[in-house]
């Protein structure tokens, strides 16, 4: 199954949580997602505000995207603390990282915290598309009706 052949009402009621410290890569990442069906977003600029964000009850996020490098608080710390809090462990993490960054290593360092997918950036909309739907389906795509 892929992406096409979702059901787009399906997607427009998952919350996807977007950290990255670069607002144009925010608003790209939302407008591919937009044009599947996603409608709901949250965003941070670093992993301090996204921790913030995650950690509010209010708040249900059904996948996270996150940037490698950003200040305060990088990808890396941020996915640690998701996958150590008890009840948001399992929630699908995407890390997103620069194509000239130490690439092997940020892999496994990342597979350590059980990372679900890597895009190095730039990256094809479809690539992005393929990503975001393969790591939902493999977790249950967390919605009613999969």
């Amino acid at each position: 199954m892929d992406w096409q052949s979702i059901n787009t009402s399906l997607l427009a009621e998952l919350t996807i949580l977007l950290v990255d410290d670069d607002k144009l890569i925010r608003d790209i990442i939302m407008q591919n997602l937009r044009s599947i069906g996603f409608k709901r977003f949250l965003q941070a600029s670093d992993g301090e505000e996204a921790f913030e964000i995650f950690n509010d009850p209010e708040n249900q996020i059904d996948l996270i995207l996150c940037d490698w490098d950003m200040p305060r608080a990088d990808g890396l710390v941020f996915l640690k603390s998701v996958r150590t809090h008890p009840e948001l462990l399992d929630t699908p993490f995407i890390m997103v990282t620069a194509q000239q960054s130490q690439e092997r290593l940020k892999i496994s360092q990342a597979a350590k915290y059980n990372v679900n997918a890597y895009i190095v950036k730039p990256f094809m909309a479809e690539t992005l598309r393929k990503k975001v739907v393969t790591v939902l389906l493999n977790q249950g795509l967390k919605a009613k009706g999969a």
